[in-house]
């Protein structure tokens, strides 16, 4: 082996080779910031799904505790773009037993629906959560 033949193999990487390595080092990177905006979007949705729920369940808690629940419906805003909305009627399946005539029901089923709705101004199609229960309330006579 000649001098010279030793001094072409170590001649180290070529313009070409740093320049495809600059590439896979800049796609590299691209897609780790790809991936971290993903996953910092998904737990904001998840933050505000759960702000939801929770606004649900309160307004689900409050019902039939101040005033008596009636069939009907109201709406509110809660505060930071979150909308809610409770709807009380008499459940579908619900029929008047023979024995309600002579007052031995003295209970009759409610359906209570509370939704909770967010993103009304930033998204296409708003965001929501929908909760519904039954109640039982004294018979109006």
């Amino acid at each position: 082996m000649t001098a010279r033949t030793a001094r072409r193999g170590a001649r180290g990487f070529g313009l070409l080779e740093l320049l495809v390595a600059l590439a896979l080092v800049a796609g590299a990177i691209a897609a780790g910031f790809h991936i971290l905006g993903a996953a910092a979007r998904g737990t904001g949705d998840a933050d505000r799904y759960t702000r939801a729920v929770l606004l649900a369940e309160s307004r689900m808690a409050e019902l039939g505790v101040i005033e008596a629940l009636q069939p009907g419906e109201t709406m509110g805003e809660a505060g930071e773009g979150y909308l809610w909305r409770v709807s009380v009627r008499p459940h579908p399946d619900y029929v008047v037993p023979a024995a309600a005539a002579d007052g031995g029901m003295p209970l009759v089923p409610l359906e209570v629906t509370v939704t909770v709705a967010w993103g009304l101004e930033a998204q296409p199609q708003p965001q929501e959560v929908t909760l519904t229960t039954l109640r039982l309330v004294r018979r109006r006579r």
